[in-house]
C-alpha cells in the first residue's frame, strides 16, 4: 500500500506535532494496513528535513527541532522491527565534524538517523584532529568515514583527512555533507559520495556500500 492515505497523513501529522505516543500508535496502525515500513521511514524522514529546513530559515527555534528530531528516531527505532525493513547491522559508521568545527547540529542528525536505521556509530564529536578519524576507522574496524563541516573555512581540512583515509584505511568508503559542500566539491575532495541532507543520506551510503 502507498500514496496519501489517512494513516500516512496521520503519521505526517504526529510527527509534525511531535507527539510520540499519537506516532506510536499510528505506526502500529500502519504495520496492520501493510504500508511498507521503508515508505513509512521516508515519510519520517521527510518531516525531519521539513523541520530541519525551518530551523535553518529560523521559523523554528533549535529546542523544536530536537524535540521533533527525538520523535522521529523515536519512530524509526520502532519500525526496525517491522516487515521489510532492511537495517545494515553489520556496518560500523565513524562520524564527526572536522577539525575547527564546533556546528554539529547536523552530524548529531545524521548520527541519529544512522543508529535508528541499524548501523553501529561511532561518534567523535565536534572539532576532531585529523588523525583520529583515521585512528577511529582502523580501530573499529569501520566500513564508512562521514565527515561534516558547516563552515567554508573548515571543510577545506576534508581533503587532507580524505587523503590520510585512501593510504591508511583503504577499505574503507567516504562520506561527506555540510552546508558548505556540494557534489562537485566532495569530488573534487575525493569522496566516494556527498550526502545533501538527512533525506539522503542513507540512500547515498546504501549505493557506495553497494559499490
Amino acid at each position: 500500500m502507498t500514496g496519501t492515505g489517512p494513516t500516512v497523513e496521520r503519521i505526517k501529522n504526529a510527527a509534525k506535532s511531535r507527539d510520540a505516543q499519537v506516532l506510536e500508535q499510528c505506526l502500529a496502525g500502519a504495520a496492520h494496513e501493510g504500508i511498507p515500513a521503508m515508505q513509512v521511514r521516508d515519510l519520517l524522514f521527510g518531516e525531519l528535513e521539513s523541520v530541519r529546513k525551518r530551523l535553518m530559515s529560523n521559523d523554528t527555534s533549535i529546542p523544536e527541532f530536537l524535540l521533533t528530531l527525538d520523535c522521529v528516531l523515536d519512530g524509526l527505532d520502532r519500525i526496525r522491527s517491522y516487515p521489510g525493513f532492511t537495517p545494515r547491522v553489520d556496518c560500523t559508521v565513524v562520524i564527526g565534524v572536522v577539525e575547527g568545527d564546533p556546528h554539529d547540529l547536523g552530524k548529531n542528525v545524521i548520527a541519529g538517523i544512522y543508529r535508528a536505521c541499524g548501523y553501529r556509530v561511532i561518534d567523535l564529536g565536534r572539532n576532531v584532529p585529523r588523525e583520529a578519524f583515521t585512528k577511529a576507522v582502523r580501530d573499529e574496524g569501520a566500513v564508512l568515514l562521514a565527515l561534516s563541516a558547516m563552515m567554508s573555512t573548515t571543510m577545506v581540512v576534508m581533503r587532507n583527512i580524505i587523503r590520510d583515509a585512501r593510504i591508511l584505511t583503504p577499505a574503507a568508503k567516504i562520506i561527506v555533507g555540510g552546508a558548505p559542500l556540494s557534489a562537485e566539491l566532495a569530488r573534487d575532495y575525493g569522496a566516494d559520495t556527498y550526502a545533501e541532507s538527512a533525506l539522503t543520506v542513507i540512500e547515498k551510503t546504501e549505493e557506495v556500500l553497494a559499490r
